[in-house]
């Protein structure tokens, strides 16, 4: 009992306590299952939600509402099952109590969110709204342009095949629907999107709505029954469109003229290059007349062919005329600065010991009281050397507006009546040229071509320099007497008579030989180092060269030219043995045969040839390597022909480093040599067996006493030459084996004239223009090896050249012959075949003998109405040493190599095909698409350069069917120039190897997207890489892979030397520092000119360093660039420590030359080491430069120059 009541009395006080908490659980289960029943109920909502937003969320362009998308979020956490183990509390009553009213406000929340979603189960709420990504449209509007893209092709396709029936023309409906799709597809997404923001994302979706409508629009064209060709409108229709065209683009020819004509009026200005080819362009297309075509067969009344070829001819004037509203916008610019005018510099060597008259010289032209002034002195003591290091100072200088430099010699000194006369007219045509003076039949007249010269010289301030003028003349007749000494204007000749420059009224400075120490200085100057010995002569040595040097009598070129013969002569029996050779010599003209003698008797003989062409000629390289070769100087049998160049050139480079030849650029900027008048004399003198009379305005062939029997040589070539008389017999030189008559007037010669010189090796007839035919008795030159007739327009036949078997060159190009010359293919020995004309014949026949052809030259005549059948597949196999193939104005060519007619895919050559060809020149063949299919490129593998110009169908440079294009290889190629290829986008679209690659150059190729697709293989070696009016260009080097040169690896340019971009208007940089720092540290040069849209030359982001190196850089180049705002980024330095010469002009925004200044020992700031030049235009802009450093504008403007607009360095 004791212990049953305590029990009772604890069970008395429990049982009310379990009571509630069964109580207070039931009530908290209630809680947990209404809260459980409203999760299931959202969940299924949020379900409901979920699946119709998946629906909308499939239309186009369509993202989440942010309302949803929180409402879900917030319904996905309401449903989550931790939620209610979260809000049930473990424990008594009095947790139990805390839970259920967390859950009832939980549950309250729940049903809260419920009721929310209940908007968005309505059939008629949008879940959904446009979504503003631009990426997202960007997209979009690229698979638009896909689709429209194909329906287009479809389109076109079918309307081909429903114009194969005769008698239809494409609907208007048609037409108009294609060319809408021709402006829509070539749009960039890049071009429609500015700056970012709602604009951009505006014009993409604008677009895309255009794009979606002239896709449907195209739907109807699309079915089987839809015709989308009309009846062909009669021939009188096109005939009247044809004419009209030609009456607009007549108009617009004149306006463009008239404006031309009054921009250059504008002094030291001409028409820019691509103004020039639009008005000859449109010119020619003004003159063809419908009758014309009609009368010529090209268009017969009634039939097809005359209305396609006169709806041809109507697209051509159409697309003259879209050309020519560019020249047509109000404030155009048709002329550019004409900085040949002011002069090229000239090549010359440093005058030594002639500083003080060089100062002279320049003193007087600088002062006003000098105008005219006489350089005069023995010849070779360097009047021609001083004049020409005065001339390139002036160039840089403003003190005269034109620098104009016109070699004299002997060429102006005609025989009339027996005597000497100055030939003014030619002396007036070449002032002319030197001015650019355009070329009008006012050149043939002296009264009238002097008042052209006296109107251009009146523009400005010039210099005229005559070099070697032999007799005085009168500048009055020439048309400069009233200009000098006026406006600033002033005359310089050289001489070697004093009584001429006292004649010409000119204040005379006479150049004496060198005084003793000055002819040693320069003796030792030029032989170098070898025969001194701490500065001083060795002794050994010492008394013989003094005394060679009183044989040469101070004369600069004597001393120049024997110093060049003693380079390696060390030891002293080689100055004895000089010495008693110079000790025969009385004249200064023997000094200089020593220097012959001691060349090898190949040079002497290619030097020797050199006197053929007339006294100061500036001879090509190229044509004096080739008439070596033609004169079987360098030849050997088995030699490649670039072989027996490279052999010229070594020959060149002796004949110039022994100073017998001068090194100097003519005014094409082409190399060339020329040879001192001394020296001339001296090789004439060395060969009587030579007549020469070349250059000096010959009218009539010499008289027959003339004609020696032992000549050797005779050149008549530059004269003026019309007829050789049919009363002069055959000369008799038995012994004669070369005949120049290049570059006269003949137009006929007789049958008999080479009766007796049959002993003839080579007969250069070219320029001839007059000559129309050949007399027969060429027909009996049996060892005749080079015949020539380049450029003899008139000439239509050639005799049978069957007997000629030892012929190794014949040129007949830029001719009118019309057919084959009979016995071609008899010509077994020929290695150089040039052929024109007007010819319509296979040349499978005449080839098919010629193993040893080494350059192969086809060009048709561009006006000429002409076919080469190109059908010489089945021959290429025989022609293994062909080297150079050139193809020109071929208008049915549609393929160099590829599958031409019967030839299959599959089809191999002969082995040995083109195993030597390293040369392929193409150009004006106007239905080629591609250069070749790849399949060709194995047999092309030796292949070195590759030139196309002028191809207006041009697509691509090598064709691959596949297209991702294939892998292929050209080991050997190292000189890539493409020229005015208009429809070009790629050279191929694969991976092409081309490892030795050293020289890009592409010009005028305005569609250009990329040279090579992105698998394009590095470029390790290239070493020139040049950019010029390639319109659609955005990229140089792209590392997105979308420019002209795609993505490549880090190694892929690091021979790099040299880039230039001209003209280039869409593109806005050219580096981004990333690549500039990695793969262009060998760069050069950086030449940069007229791309309008530029805004920096170095682009960067702002997490990249803040200094830009280059380490090589010598000289930077910026021109005409009017939105170029910066160098690189604003904060960064340039270090080019190389740098040599900086050119601004014409950048007005840009406000910063980021050039880094280096310190010195003093911690005091210095201009670059190597720096030598800037040139800056206008002065006003470099003034308002700001700089990071603050003495930089002092530490600089030592090096500026300001030249004029019109300087010469200036871009044209």
């Amino acid at each position: 009992m004791d212990v049953i009541e305590p029990v009772v009395d604890i069970v008395k006080d429990v049982v009310p306590t379990v009571k509630k908490y069964f109580k207070y659980q039931i009530c908290h289960n209630d809680y947990v299952n209404k809260f459980k029943e409203m999760q299931t109920r959202l969940k299924h909502r949020r379900q409901d939600v979920e699946e119709k937003l998946r629906a909308q969320l499939r239309q186009p362009g369509k993202i989440a509402k942010k309302e949803v998308e929180a409402w879900l979020e917030k319904a996905d956490h309401e449903t989550a099952e931790k939620v209610v183990e979260d809000l049930i509390c473990k424990g008594g009553c009095f947790t139990y109590i805390c839970s259920s009213r967390k859950l009832d406000k939980r549950t309250q929340s729940t049903e809260g969110t419920f009721k929310q979603g209940e908007k968005y189960t309505s059939a008629g709420e949008s879940l959904v709204e446009d979504t503003s990504s631009i990426e997202y449209w960007a997209t979009v509007f690229e698979e638009r342009q896909k689709r429209l893209k194909l329906r287009q092709k479809d389109i076109e396709a079918k309307l081909e095949t429903q114009l194969m029936q005769p008698g239809k023309i494409a609907s208007m409906e048609v037409k108009d629907w294609l060319k809408k799709v021709g402006q829509q597809i070539p749009i960039k997404v890049e071009d429609l999107i500015n700056q970012g923001g709602c604009s951009s994302l505006s014009n993409l979706r604008r677009k895309i709505e255009e794009l979606k409508q002239i896709f449907e629009q195209g739907e109807k064209y699309t079915s089987a029954d839809e015709s989308l060709v009309v009846d062909t409108p009669a021939i009188e229709y096109w005939a009247t469109v044809f004419e009209e065209k030609q009456e607009r683009l007549k108009h617009q020819k004149e306006d463009i003229e008239a404006n031309l004509k009054t921009q250059r009026m504008q002094p030291g200005k001409i028409a820019r290059k691509e103004v020039e080819e639009w008005l000859e362009k449109a010119g020619q297309q003004i003159g063809i007349k419908v009758e014309d075509l009609i009368s010529q067969g090209e268009i017969s009344q009634g039939g097809c062919s005359s209305l396609s070829n006169l709806r041809r001819k109507i697209e051509e004037s159409r697309q003259i005329l879209e050309q020519g509203k560019e020249f047509t916008n109000a404030g155009v610019i048709l002329v550019r600065d004409d900085h040949s005018i002011k002069g090229f510099p000239l090549l010359v060597e440093k005058c030594s010991g002639r500083d003080d008259i060089q100062e002279k010289i320049l003193e007087w032209l600088k002062g006003d009281h000098v105008t005219r002034i006489a350089v005069s002195g023995m010849g070779g003591v360097g009047k021609t050397t001083i004049m020409k290091n005065v001339h390139n100072q002036l160039l840089i200088e403003s003190k005269f507006k034109n620098v104009i430099w016109v070699t004299v010699s002997k060429d102006f000194n005609i025989t009339v009546q027996q005597k000497m006369k100055f030939d003014i007219l030619q002396f007036q045509k070449k002032i002319a040229s030197s001015l650019k003076l355009e070329r009008e039949p006012d050149h043939e007249n002296e009264t009238k071509l002097a008042a052209l010269i006296s109107q251009r010289l009146g523009q400005g301030s010039f210099l005229l320099i005559l070099d070697d003028v032999w007799e005085p003349f009168s500048l009055e007749d020439v048309g400069i007497s009233n200009r000098v000494g006026n406006n600033g204007c002033k005359l310089v000749l050289t001489t070697r008579s004093k009584d001429v420059a006292r004649a010409m009224d000119c204040n005379v400075i006479h150049v004496n030989p060198l005084r003793p120490k000055e002819a040693l200085e320069l003796f030792s100057e030029k032989i170098g180092s070898d025969v001194f010995s701490d500065g001083k002569i060795k002794r050994d040595i010492e008394p013989f060269l003094k005394q060679i040097l009183q044989k040469c009598d101070g004369v600069p070129l004597a001393i120049v030219t024997v110093a060049k013969s003693m380079q390696g002569k060390l030891l002293p029996r080689h100055w004895k043995l000089a010495l008693s050779e110079f000790s025969k010599f009385e004249s200064i003209i023997d000094c200089l045969k020593f220097s012959y003698e001691c060349l090898e008797q190949q040079c002497q003989q290619c030097f020797l040839c050199c006197a053929l062409y007339p006294e100061d000629y500036e001879i090509r390289k190229e044509k004096l390597i080739e008439y070596w070769i033609e004169e079987g100087l360098i030849y050997k049998e088995g030699k490649t022909r670039e072989a027996m160049n490279w052999k010229g050139h070594d020959i060149l480079d002796k004949l110039v480093d022994n100073c017998l030849l001068q090194s100097v650029e003519n005014e094409d900027e082409e190399e060339c040599v020329s040879m001192h008048d001394l020296l001339r004399e001296m090789a004439l003198e060395i060969s009587p067996q030579f007549l020469v009379k070349a250059g000096i305005a010959l009218e009539k062939l010499p008289e027959e006493h003339e004609w020696r029997e032992n000549l050797l040589k005779v050149s008549l070539m530059r004269n003026h030459i019309t007829e050789i008389p049919s009363s002069m017999p055959s000369p008799r030189c038995p012994m004669l084996t070369t005949l120049l008559l290049s570059n006269n007037k003949i137009s006929t010669i007789p049958e008999a004239f080479f009766e007796h010189i049959l002993g003839l090796k080579i007969v250069d007839l070219s320029k001839n223009r007059q000559l129309s035919r050949l007399p027969s008795s060429i027909s009996k030159l049996e060892k005749l090896t080079a015949l020539l007739l380049r450029g003899c327009e008139s000439l239509r036949e050639v005799p049978a050249l069957s007997n000629l078997v030892g012929l190794k060159k014949l040129d007949l190009l830029r001719t009118s012959i019309e057919e084959l010359p009979q016995g071609l293919n008899m010509l077994t020995n020929l290695k150089y075949l040039g052929l024109g004309g007007r010819l319509s014949e296979t040349l499978v026949e005449p080839l098919q003998n010629l193993s040893k052809l080494q350059h192969l030259l086809v060009i048709a005549n561009p006006n000429a109405e002409t076919e080469f059948k190109w059908e010489t597949i089945g021959i290429w196999g025989k022609l293994q040493n062909l080297e150079k193939l050139v193809l020109g104005c071929l208008d049915n060519l549609n393929m160099v190599f590829g599958e031409v007619g019967a030839i299959a895919e599959s089809t191999s050559l002969p082995a040995g095909t083109f195993s030597s060809l390293k040369y392929i020149g193409v150009g004006e063949c106007n239905k080629i698409k591609k250069l070749c299919s790849v399949r060709w490129l194995e047999y092309l593998q030796k292949l070195q350069t590759v030139e196309v110009d002028d191809c207006q169908q041009l697509e691509e440079i090598i064709g691959s069917k596949s297209k991702g294009g294939e892998k292929v290889t050209l080991p050997n190629l190292e000189r890539l120039k493409l020229k005015e290829l208009p429809q070009l986008k790629t050279i191929y679209n694969g991976s092409l190897i081309c490892d030795s690659i050293k020289r890009i150059e592409i010009y005028d190729c305005e569609n250009i997207e990329s040279v090579f697709s992105s698998g394009f293989n590095p470029l390790p070696n290239l070493e020139y890489l040049a950019l010029i009016n390639l319109k659609h260009l955005k990229f140089v080097f792209d590392e997105e892979g979308l420019g002209l040169l795609p993505r490549v690896p880090p190694t892929r340019f690091f021979s790099l030397k040299e880039i230039r971009v001209f003209r280039c208007n869409q593109l806005k940089k050219v580096f981004s520092y990333g690549w500039l720092l990695h793969y262009f540290q060998s760069l050069e040069t950086i030449e940069v000119s007229w791309c309008s849209q530029m805004e920096e030359l170095i682009s960067s982001s702002a997490h990249e360093e803040e200094k830009v190196t280059l380490p090589k850089l010598e000289r930077l180049e910026l021109t005409s660039l009017p939105l170029l705002k910066s160098i690189c980024s604003h904060s960064s330095v340039l270090i080019c420590d190389s740098i040599q010469s900086l050119t601004i002009t014409n950048c007005e925004k840009l406000k910063r030359i980021p050039l880094n200044f280096p310190l010195i020992d003093n911690a005091q700031s210095s201009h670059p080491p190597s720096l030598k030049e800037i040139v800056v235009f206008p002065k006003e802009w470099w003034e308002s430069l700001e700089w990071d450093h603050p003495n930089a504008k002092d530490i600089l403007f030592p090096f500026c120059k300001f030249p004029p607009i019109w300087g010469p360095l200036t871009w044209a």
